[in-house]
């Protein structure tokens, strides 16, 4: 489990892609930013955070098929400002395994030294990419692969042999749901 009281400066969410680790991702960095324990997801901060226009929260995607310096730097900056609204920021970065040696070598001195304020949440399929340096200074969670039984209560009319191929992707099964295949 994840506390909210003891969030760490960073998290690497790993697993194959489509399992969920965004969305986790997301609501985990909804309730950082929320100032009320018991919030229903009614508060301000929760309303704005669902708008996409939390000042405190700002996610970064690959740029094509990477993530370059020039992201990693204009992050940077972003981090180097106080929270507006929140007593935290929070910063996902997906497909994190898509940053090249250089754009993670930047990221490094921030892990390394990290401001109180901040969260990265780094999502990542293969951490085989991600420099060890990087790994040592996260919280690794890991995520699996839906189960067989879990996807056939999605969708009961895929087939045993359907299932196999999906290789336990939400993403996928969601799409099959949707086309009718």
């Amino acid at each position: 489990t994840i506390e909210l009281d003891n969030a760490s400066h960073s998290y690497m969410f790993v697993g194959k892609s489509g399992i969920g680790k965004r969305l986790f991702a997301r609501e985990f960095a909804k309730k950082l930013l929320c100032s009320d324990k018991n919030c229903d997801g009614t508060c301000d901060s929760c309303i704005k955070f669902d708008a996409g226009t939390h000042t405190d929260f700002y996610e970064l995607e690959p740029d094509g098929n990477m993530i370059k310096i020039s992201q990693i730097r204009s992050l940077l900056e972003k981090i180097s400002v106080k929270p507006v609204t929140s007593s935290k920021k929070v910063y996902i970065i997906n497909d994190a395994d898509k940053m090249n040696q250089e754009s993670q070598n930047s990221l490094l001195k921030t892990l390394e030294e990290p401001a109180e304020y901040i969260t990265i949440i780094l999502i990542v399929e293969n951490e085989n990419i991600i420099l060890p340096t990087i790994e040592s200074r996260c919280i690794k969670v890991s995520f699996n692969k839906f189960k067989q039984e879990d996807i056939k209560k999605i969708n009961p009319e895929i087939s045993d042999e359907l299932i196999e191929i999906l290789d336990g992707s939400m993403s996928n099964v969601s799409t099959i749901s949707e086309n009718n295949l």
